[in-house]
Parts: C-alpha cells; structure tokens; sequence
C-alpha cells in the first residue's frame, strides 16, 4: 500500500493530496514529511483532535506522532518564495514508526509563487478565518477573561489602529502586502493610479493612496447607506459612510470628487478595482478582486486579489472608470449599454491564455448567462467562494448542476444562503450553520444529512480545543461578511481551465442594480492551481467544523470510506498533461 501524492501550490500554501491502491487492515493513518529550500527532511506537523490519548491534547504535533486520518492536507507554514517537497509513509498498528519502507516517492519541486511562470495574471490571498482555533487561542492570551464578543470587538480595534500589529499583518497576508507594494511601487515613478471604491476606511491604504497626491484619481461611493426612518432616499444619499478617507484624500489633492457615486441607498458603486497609468494616461496594469479597501476587507474577512500585467485587460478597466467618472451619481442608459458587450482579449483558442471583462449594471442578465455558461460547461467540476449570491443567481445554475451530474466534482462555501436559516432546512435533520458544498458526491454510496451547510465555528469545548468564535459572535462584533471571496474555479487541471473572479457578487442584484465587475480568465493553469488550493482549503477549514462526513464510521472502515470519496474526486484533481512545443 505504497502512496501516491500530488502536490498542488499558489503563492501562500500547499495542498497534498494522497492515495493508496488498497488500505490494509493495520493502518491508523499516515505521517508527512517537507524538504524545504533544499534541507534535511522534517515531519509535517497534525494538529491533532481532541480525545483521551496522549497525543490528542489538542496540540500541534508531529505527524508521525499524531498521524493524519486523512487523505489531503494543506500546510500553511510555507512562504511565497519556499521551494518545498513532500511524501507520505502509512503508519501501522503492528510497528513504532511510520513505515518508511512504503513511503510515497518525494514529490517534484514546487516554488510558491503569486503567478505561473510569464503569466500576466498574479493571484493574492489573506487568512481572514476569525472563526478558529488560531485566532481563539490568540483571543484568549490576549484578553483573558473578557467574554468573546468584547475580546472581538478589541481585536477589531487594534487590526484598525495598530499597523504593527502581528496578528494584523498574519490575518491579512498577501493581500495588504501585494496592495502596498503596488502603491509603493507607483509612487517612486511617474505613473497614475485610476481607483473605482465601494469602501475605503483601512489608515495604511488611505494614506497610501494621499501619499499619490494628484497622481491618484478615485471615484469613491458613498459605501451602503440605508434610510433611516422618516427620510427618503434622496436624503440618505447625501450621507457618506466613507467621509473620513474622502476629507483625507481631498486635503492631499488627490482628485476625488465630494459626492460622485452616491448610489445608495438602493444601487450599490460596488466595484474594488485600480488601474496603473502612464503619465500620459495609458492603462499597464489592474488590480481587481473581491477586497475591499478596509480593516475588515483585509483581515476579518475572506478575500482574494488579482493583479493583471496586460494593459488590454487594464485598457478596459480604465474606460470603465472614466465612464463612471462621467455618469457622476446615477445610471445613464449608456453606461448600461455599454456594459451588455464584454471586452474580449487574446487569441480565441482552446489552451491559450485569454480573458473577458465584464461590467454591470447590464441588460437581460447578460453577465449572469455567461457565468452559467461558465459554470455548465464543466466536464470535470467546479469549486466556488460566494457572499450573498441569492436564490436567483449563479448559486441556482450550481445547485443545477451538481443534481443533474453527480460525476462532477461540485464544491464550495457561500457566507451566507439566500433564506438565511430557512435554507438549512432542507431534510428533517439538517442542523449546520455553514454554506458548504461537496462533503461528498450526490452518487455516494454514505449517506449525508447535509449537502450544504454555512461558516460556523466550535462553540463547545472539547478536550484542550479552544472555544471558537461562533457566526453570532461573528456578526456582533466584527461584521456582516465571513467568506467574502467571489471566486469560481471550471476544470482546473483540465487543458483548458477558467477563472472567475471580482466585486461580482453573482447574483441578480449585482446584474441588476449595481455597479460590478468580473474578469473570466481561460487557459491560465497556474493561475487555476492557486484559486483550486486556496478554495479547497476553506473548504477544508469549515468541513471540518461541520458534524458529519462519515461520523458513524471508526477505525479502518472511516479510512475507506474518506478513499472511496478522495477516488470520486480523481477527475478534478488530475493535471493535464502539458504540451511541449516541437
């Protein structure tokens, strides 16, 4: 029973994925060891669950002390720019150590990088899980004895007002660095940054972006106001939830109107995206995303960010942000128009890298047809991040597709359903609080209670576990988004892989009403390793919180079954093979 194992990174973690031909009767799990930047082998580290034995104290240890009863794990403790290897030895009841004699080959290097090798396309991710044994433990050395949703709410503060702050910085990761760096980078030369905000509130962004002074061009919203009792909506319009960085901004010189996009209450200026400019005004460069410019958007919450080095792709993004310069606070009919055409680019070829903008508002749900499109043409699977995607939206063509093809491998968390608790309830004993998809495939032979569940964390104590922040805390004390990640993954180890990501919340409010963007990336394999690690992994984080895979199997019995799910996957997870040029 000899192992085999892939490897699979993006510029912040890897994800090991093994199996084995056949499962002997002795095995308890497997150990893990990584060679990183070329030194000597070291084991993995498991952080073993809770129970009576020794080595589940709920303390990380060593995984050929606390094996893994698994068959995929993703190990955080990586870097961008680590060179690491992996390999997996079963462990057996019969001997003291992991069973070298059978371990899995080494896999071949990986280099952790935010972009493939000449790709234009660099993906960014933070760590924002509030909701786990990490930030608890933190919570309770931090603030001992404050009860859990003050302890949140000071954590919150100090994210906001501290900018040295550690747990700051590891929260947010990538996404406040890459940002930065793109800032920082402008700032030395000459060139012009065109920003379109719904939020902007975090003080190292702000005072980057002054720091631009009339090189930076913001067309900033008024956030998301709601009426108040007794005022119409014209009133609450004149409101303006982002006034302190706009008075900031305005005293710096930065060109920033005092009340341009003031859409809501109603339609939301929803888009998070800024251009690189020459001087004289020619796009190099995008960065897009799902984060918003805020504490919360680069620490509480789940985020990605993509930076695109194709000045066709910045091209778009920059008319895009001139014509909602020009449309000032409403919605002319002609920004609408425009908006049903996406902006095509790159040669119109299976395998090649290609993109399509996409803006709305638009007409007759154009944006969401062609991410249903998206989405229907998977021949192996689909993994997804959504906010608030509604009962009408992308969500519906997904909950479609994994009924009609239980073949594929259809998986993702959504922060927060279309009917709130009312969703949950889909059999008489669904009881979970997560929206998560896949815990197995619609063809298992194990029964599920749950197809989908929403993110939630460990209420109750178990063993030396920390209580973790549950979504009620959440909510109270930190904020409305858990998963606040728009991102869909087709066939990512396929030929020919897409990717999906921006403001767009996929759902029919984003088509209708407010101002969104997406950008479809096709034929970019790297750039789709990164997003398939980083969704499988939130997966991974909430699965594991939510009862239920499995909970009535023990022992060898709960192995096979995890294998029998692991070999379902097999299609998704199986890399293409590249072409060589002749």
């Amino acid at each position: 029973m000899r192992p085999t194992l892939e490897v699979y990174v993006n510029g912040d973690d890897a994800l090991l994925r093994w199996g084995v031909d056949e499962l002997d009767d002795r095995c308890l799990g497997f150990a893990a060891q990584r060679r990183r930047n070329g030194g000597e082998p070291a084991w993995l580290d498991n952080f073993a669950p809770p129970g009576p034995a020794d080595h589940q104290r709920a303390a990380f240890e060593r995984s050929d002390v606390a094996h893994f009863r698994c068959f995929t794990w993703t190990d955080h403790t990586v870097d961008t720019g680590d060179t690491v290897s992996y390999r997996v030895m079963p462990v057996m009841s019969d001997a003291p150590a992991p069973r070298e004699d059978l371990a899995s080959d080494w896999s071949p290097p990986r280099t952790l990088r935010a972009a493939g090798a000449g790709s234009d396309y660099a993906a960014y991710f933070n760590r924002g899980f509030v909701m786990s044994q990490f930030v608890s433990r933190y919570l309770d050395a931090r603030f001992p004895g404050v009860p859990r949703e003050d302890a949140l709410r000071r954590l919150k503060d100090e994210l906001t007002t501290d900018l040295e702050n550690r747990m700051r910085r590891n929260l947010a990761g990538q996404l406040r660095t890459a940002i930065l760096e793109l800032l920082k980078r402008t700032a030395r030369g000459q060139g012009h940054v065109y920003a379109a905000l719904f939020e902007l509130g975090d003080t190292e962004l702000v005072d980057r972006l002054a720091a631009l002074g009339r090189r930076a061009h913001v067309v900033l919203s008024n956030g998301s106001v709601q009426k108040r009792a007794g005022e119409t909506t014209a009133q609450a319009r004149t409101r303006d939830e982002n006034a302190d960085a706009r008075a900031q901004l305005v005293a710096a010189g930065v060109d920033v109107e005092t009340t341009n996009r003031f859409t809501a209450p109603g339609a939301l200026a929803h888009d998070k995206f800024l251009v690189i400019a020459s001087a004289a005004g020619r796009a190099r460069t995008v960065w897009t995303g799902s984060t918003n410019w805020t504490t919360t958007g680069l620490c509480t919450q789940l985020n990605n960010g993509l930076l695109v080095s194709d000045p066709e792709v910045a091209a778009a993004y920059l008319e895009q942000w001139h014509a909602l310069r020009a449309a000032g606070s409403g919605h002319p009919q002609t920004l609408t128009t425009a908006n049903d055409t996406p902006t095509d680019l790159g040669p119109n070829a299976p395998g090649a890298v290609r993109a399509s903008v996409h803006f709305t508002r638009a007409h007759r749900h154009v944006d969401l047809a062609a991410l249903d499109e998206i989405v229907t043409s998977a021949r192996h699977g689909v993994l997804f991040l959504m906010f608030m995607p509604g009962g009408k939206g992308l969500l519906a063509t997904v909950r479609r597709l994994a009924a009609e093809r239980p073949d594929l491998l259809v998986r993702g968390v959504v922060s927060e359903l279309p009917k709130g608790r009312a969703d949950e309830h889909t059999g008489a004993t669904t009881a979970l609080r997560v929206a998560l998809f896949g815990a197995a495939p619609a063809a298992a032979p194990v029964e599920h209670e749950e197809d989908v569940v929403q993110p939630e964390g460990l209420e109750h104590p178990a063993a030396g576990w920390a209580v973790e922040t549950t979504r009620k805390q959440f909510q109270g004390s930190v904020g409305h988004a858990i998963i606040h990640s728009k991102a869909l993954v087709v066939d990512a180890f396929s030929d020919d892989p897409t990717v999906v990501t921006g403001s767009h919340n996929f759902s029919l409010s984003a088509s209708e009403e407010n101002d969104e963007n997406f950008v479809v990336v096709r034929g970019d394999r790297a750039l789709a390793e990164a997003y398939a690690v980083n969704i499988q992994s939130a997966w991974r984080h909430y699965a594991g919180r939510a009862a239920g895979v499995h909970r009535d199997l023990f022992g060898i019995d709960y192995l096979r079954a995890l294998l029998a799910d692991q070999r379902r996957e097999e299609p998704f997870w199986r890399r293409a093979p590249v072409a060589v040029p002749a």
